[in-house]
């Protein structure tokens, strides 16, 4: 056996190990001998994956250099990432001992659904399997969370679980229908009953755990940075950052108000935003000039040189499904691995028919033009759609299924940013959209690194949202509470600083002169690694100053 034949039965072991861990991720990545399975977070399931970990972490580092050549660097540079990121995770961050939500994962049945991969019934049997186990993993999750636990999560953690109740109450059975033999039929029911009874369990307690929670939700300086560091391969000091960040909101905000000024020059920015939100499709229109305005994107993507854009093939733009409504507007890709259920969708989620006319008003209010072209730019092209199907031609099954947070997001906020400096829309009401979202990631970048490494209080970052992201106070409680329990959310900021000082490094070697096209197909064809091991990659002499 060669040294690169052994290191790829190595890199092939570990993730077999590393998908048999999280089958769900296994299975939303197309491969399907992972469906029907919740995972196991015992104590002892944990701990015996931890000492996994450290057995393929030895076997690596035993491995000769010669194996690590050409994209076997890349992947064993992944692996090793990912080997600290779990071991981090797991045993010094230990969100499963602190956020239910950290649990919210294997209680997703929607892949079983919303995808033809399979006939019906092949699908019913594992959307079964894998609903019995609900109860189980439910019951792991209040044997390792330990009281009291932090408030804003355990606020959230009511909203997601009762979101998941009424699911399993209403949603799931209602998709199913009268579907399936009548055996399985009535082994599907079983399980619904009792999985409902596990969560009506789970919301009780965390009814009752909401009266003795704390305010402490912050992880600490030390913690944040080994995050940074295992997650992201980022090793700055928290000035830095804080210094980058502060700068660029400075930047944003007086954009913001010298755009809101060319619109209206005697209104405040709040003013101009507000009223910019009354011009919107109508609830017949949305779904087909969201069409529209996405073969547009596509086109000025194509017309400009800015990426290579996939074949012929589109996202499917549909209203979102009943059971996934919790968002305005998302991408759903196919998995990485996926071969036959390859349809993508963009998601958009309609008025409700049976609001009050004012209530389906205000919520097209979210659908303005100007921000669904911002949002579509994020979500389809050239962000996580064209990504993905990029992603999906990575060059090993390590950089398929190992991913990292800032580069994922930290693409789809770049690419709005260069989307605008492209010229996709000289209009203010455009210049204001995008103003007005990436100051919402701004607020976020500042606030996760000092609510939870700094003194920053949960009251403090929620007056942060409303004053520098313009939000109301119930949408910036909202993003405050996310921070909580989500401090990478600093990594769409950090993740567009990244891939923005790597595109002008990758320029700079070329003596100024740049084809974006090359760069950006360059770039995520590598699927989505830390943007650190991104510029080993591409930049022939990486300074490995990442900002």
């Amino acid at each position: 056996m060669t040294t690169e034949d052994l290191f790829q039965q190595h890199a092939h072991g570990f993730l077999a190990d590393y998908l048999e861990f999280y089958p769900t991720l296994g299975a939303g990545l197309g491969l399907h001998l992972y469906d029907g399975r919740a995972g196991e977070y015992s104590p002892a399931a944990i701990d015996a994956f931890l000492r996994t970990l450290g057995a393929w972490s030895r076997r690596f580092a035993g491995l000769a250099p010669e194996a690590r050549a050409g994209q076997a660097a890349l992947d064993a540079a992944l692996i090793e990432q990912a080997i600290a990121r779990e071991r981090f995770q797991w045993e010094v961050l230990r969100m499963h001992e602190r956020s239910p939500i950290a649990w919210s994962d294997a209680l997703d049945l929607t892949t079983y659904l919303k995808r033809n991969y399979a006939p019906f019934p092949e699908r019913l049997r594992a959307l079964v399997s894998h609903l019995g186990e609900i109860p189980r993993v439910l019951d792991e999750m209040r044997g390792h969370l330990r009281e009291p636990l932090p408030s804003p999560i355990v606020e959230t953690a009511q909203d997601v679980f009762e979101g998941h109740l009424s699911f399993y109450s209403t949603d799931l059975p209602q998709a199913v229908g009268a579907q399936g033999e009548s055996a399985l039929r009535g082994r599907f029911d079983t399980a619904l009953a009792a999985a409902v009874e596990a969560l009506k369990a789970v919301c009780a307690f965390l009814r009752e755990a909401q009266t003795g929670a704390n305010d402490r939700f912050a992880i600490g300086e030390s913690a944040f940075r080994e995050m940074l560091r295992t997650g992201e391969m980022v090793d700055l000091s928290l000035a830095r950052l804080l210094t980058l960040g502060e700068a660029e909101l400075s930047l944003l905000t007086e954009d913001l108000k010298a755009t809101a000024a060319r619109l209206d020059p005697g209104a405040t920015p709040r003013e101009v935003m507000a009223r910019l939100s009354h011009d919107h499709p109508t609830e017949e229109a949305l779904i087909p000039e969201t069409r529209a305005l996405l073969e547009g994107l596509r086109q000025f993507l194509i017309e400009h040189d800015i990426i290579s854009v996939p074949g012929d093939i589109r996202p499917i733009v549909e209203e979102t499904p009943r059971f996934n409504r919790w968002a305005f507007a998302m991408m759903d890709t196919a998995g990485a691995f996926e071969d036959v259920a390859t349809e993508s969708y963009y998601y958009v989620t309609p008025p409700d028919p049976q609001w009050p006319s004012a209530r389906r008003q205000e919520w097209l209010t979210k659908f303005d033009y100007a921000t669904l072209k911002e949002v579509s730019i994020h979500e389809a092209y050239p962000g996580h759609f064209v990504h993905f199907m990029h992603a999906r031609h990575a060059p090993s099954m390590a950089a398929k299924v190992l991913t990292s947070y800032s580069f994922i997001e930290g693409w789809a906020h770049y690419v709005e940013e260069m989307m605008l400096e492209a010229g996709v829309d000289p209009t203010p009401q455009f210049r204001l959209a995008y103003l007005a979202e990436a100051l919402v990631r701004q607020v976020r970048y500042l606030v996760a690194i000092r609510m939870h490494a700094k003194d920053l209080s949960f009251d403090g970052a929620t007056r942060m949202f409303e004053q520098y992201a313009y939000m109301e106070p119930l949408t910036a409680h909202k993003e405050a509470v996310r921070g909580t329990f989500d401090p990478g959310y600093l990594n769409y900021t950090l993740g567009k600083f990244m891939v923005r000082r790597l595109r002008d490094d990758y320029r700079a070697e070329r003596g100024g002169s740049l084809s974006l096209r090359e760069f950006h197909d360059r770039l995520i064809g590598l699927g989505a690694p830390p943007v650190p091991l991104a510029r080993q990659a591409l930049l022939q002499r990486d300074s490995a100053a990442v900002l």
